[in-house]
């Protein structure tokens, strides 16, 4: 029968944990019209033909840059807002 010893079970016990958590990253990307954050699962991605790719918010924001309507001239743009 082998006796342990008190030093052996402080030399074997785990480190301390820490209580820091790492913040999570979630990748975001901005509207190419209206400057916005778009989060993963969200909006619409168009490719022209030249390769030129633009990611949109919503599908509204969608049409109005392929009516060519310029975002500084609508209010709820950040674009506007500068």
């Amino acid at each position: 029968v082998l006796a342990r010893s008190s030093s052996f079970r402080v030399a074997c016990t785990a480190p301390p944990r820490r209580s820091v958590f790492a913040a999570m990253v979630i990748k975001t990307e901005l509207c190419h019209f209206t400057e916005y954050r778009i989060y993963p699962g969200r909006g619409q991605r168009f490719i022209a033909k030249d390769g030129k790719v633009s990611f949109f918010i919503t599908s509204k924001v969608d049409s109005l840059f392929h009516q060519r309507i310029k975002a500084v001239k609508l209010r709820w743009t950040q674009a506007w807002r500068r």
